[in-house]
Parts: structure tokens; sequence; C-alpha cells
């Protein structure tokens, strides 16, 4: 029987195709087999970690408030460094605190010199503790602005620090007043001279006050207590 010729080149065809496609897919496989060398399987299923973050995340958390001072220690330990550029004008106020010094020291020596402000009933008043005095001289009206001209020394042997944002002001009926200083040195060295400066309080605020107290302490140990009461409000 003989085989017609068409059919014979179209099993020869039907055969190189096969052997061509078992070819193509044996590299293919060995290609893909070097490719997926060092390549393990996760040892987690990667989805569940999503759900267990999604369920932690909806947890409720304890709302913890930050402490006052700690902020304002934060803050005044930032901006102490960014003003070691205007050092050279804390000398001169310093420079100004002592001219004013001598100039209280020499009405102390004449007092057919003390102003009237100065001898307001109770003034001036004084406190110390560890070696550090505060002293309250005198009160004055200056505007719209009462201020309190007041003295920090340091007898002791250790330097103090102070951040005057700690500074308290209270009137007689307990109520906390805002208040600025001026001229007053944020550390006092051991055995140092006596520094004069300000302590002022809007005239606003104390329209209804008869006397008012002034509470300080050193930072950051804050082991100082400078309580002054019984200060006269001028008006």
């Amino acid at each position: 029987m003989k085989i017609n010729p068409t059919l014979k080149l179209s099993l020869l065809l039907l055969l190189i195709m096969s052997g061509a496609g078992t070819a193509s897919a044996y590299l293919a496989y060995q290609a893909g087999t070097e490719a997926l060398q060092g390549v393990s399987q996760p040892e987690n299923n990667p989805t569940k970690k999503l759900g267990e973050g999604s369920q932690k995340s909806t947890e409720p958390t304890e709302f913890k408030p930050i402490d006052e001072k700690t902020i304002l220690i934060k803050v005044y330990d930032y901006t102490h460094k960014k003003n070691k550029a205007a050092a050279s004008g804390k000398d001169q106020d310093q420079n100004k605190s002592k001219t004013e010094d001598k100039t209280s020291q020499s009405t102390e020596h004449n007092p057919q010199e003390i102003k009237p402000s100065q001898t307001v009933a109770n003034l001036p008043l004084h406190v110390k503790d560890q070696g550090v005095k505060l002293q309250v001289n005198e009160a004055t009206n200056e505007g719209t602005t009462l201020s309190l001209k007041v003295n920090l020394q340091n007898e002791g042997t250790t330097p103090v620090k102070f951040l005057y944002s700690f500074l308290e002001v209270k009137d007689n009926q307990g109520r906390a007043l805002s208040a600025i200083t001026e001229g007053l040195p944020e550390e006092l060295p051991p055995n140092s001279e006596n520094f004069v400066g300000k302590v002022k309080i809007p005239s606003a605020l104390v329209d209804d006050s008869q006397t008012l107290s002034l509470n300080l302490t050193d930072y950051p140990d804050q082991k100082l207590q400078l309580n002054i009461a019984q200060i006269p409000v001028i008006r």
C-alpha cells in the first residue's frame, strides 16, 4: 500500500512541530529554574501581617498630657541656644544694672535723696534662701504698667540659674497675674554682686488689688523658695 506523499509531509511537519514545542518547553523550564534559584517562600503570610497591623491600629490608646513645666524647660533650652548671638546685648544690660545698683546704694547712704515711691509702707521687702537673696525695693507706675524694682544676689558658693517663666505673681485675692522681667540675669554666679532688675505687671490687672506676692524658684532643680508677700499696689 502506497502512502500519499501529502500525508507523509503532514506527518513530518507534525513531528517537527512536536519536537520543537517539547524543546522550547524544556528550555523555558530550565531558564525559569535558574532564575528562581535562592528565592524561598516567606515564612509568614503577608496578608496576615496586614490584618494584624490594622487591628492594632484601631485599638484605643491612653492620652497622657505633657507637663507644662517640661514644655517650658524645653522651650527655654531651645531659645537659650538660639540667643547666644545676643550675648553682647546682655552684657550691656548687666552693665546698666551695675550702674543702677550703684545709684541705689548711693541713695541708701543719703536718706534725703530717697524718692517718694521708696517710702511706701512695707518697702523694701526681702527674702533669703540658701544664700540667694531677693529684694523688692520700690513700686512705681510707668504709664499702663506697675513696675517693681527688685534685686537679686547670690552669696552662696555655687551658681544658680533661673527661668523667669516660673515666676509666680499673685494678688491678695489669689489670682495669678502675668508679668515680665527686665534686667535680671539668667544665672547668678557665686559670691556675686547685687543685680538690679524690674518685674512689670499691666496696671489693668491690679485695679482692684491691694497687695501682691512674688514666688521665684531656681532652674531646673527648683530647690529655692523665694517668696515675698504684702507688696503694696501703687496707683
